[in-house]
């Protein structure tokens, strides 16, 4: 964690201030969680507690302190925000209500968001796929294949829709 990070998390939830606590406590839990000497790992219990009941007990967010999660995490609207442990969030990633990212099979096979994608509410992204920089799911998309960068994809399952210029599928 660096102070950088938790900066960048607390300028992209500025109007959230409840989101803003939860992402500065998630940071300092995964500062706390990491290898350290006595001191660090004295602390590192209170902390981790304090975060799973701020994070998950108030505001229904549950993200892993071992996910790994770029700075600028932008979290909007944050009741039912489950992430998997081993799913990796790029750089300036938006995520809102009720999205899943998980595994399918084995509890290895997650997403990896690309830096700046903009997640939909009601999504749910499954399984070992790439999500590219700066693409954006739709709202209510169940998304299970890889999404190129700047692309759009939405629908249940989700399909990459054509770029304005594209002929449709």
């Amino acid at each position: 964690m660096s102070q950088k990070s938790v900066l960048q998390d607390w300028s992209a939830n500025r109007g959230r201030p409840g989101i803003q606590i939860v992402l500065a406590l998630f940071r300092t839990a995964q500062l706390a969680r990491g290898e350290g000497g006595a001191l660090r790992r004295l602390v590192s219990a209170p902390v981790l507690l304090l975060y799973r009941i701020v994070a998950l007990r108030l505001f229904a967010v549950d993200i892993p302190v071992s996910t790994e999660v770029g700075p600028g995490l932008a979290i909007h609207h944050g009741m039912g925000l489950v992430v998997n442990r081993a799913t990796r969030i790029g750089a300036g990633v938006t995520l809102r209500h009720n999205t899943t990212l998980g595994a399918r099979r084995t509890d290895d096979d997650c997403p990896v968001l690309g830096s700046g994608v903009d997640v939909g509410p009601n999504s749910v992204l499954l399984g070992p796929i790439e999500i590219g920089a700066h693409a954006r799911i739709g709202a209510g998309s169940v998304l299970l294949r890889d999404v190129p960068p700047a692309a759009t994809a939405a629908g249940n399952p989700a399909r990459v829709l054509p770029t304005r210029g594209d002929t449709p599928c």
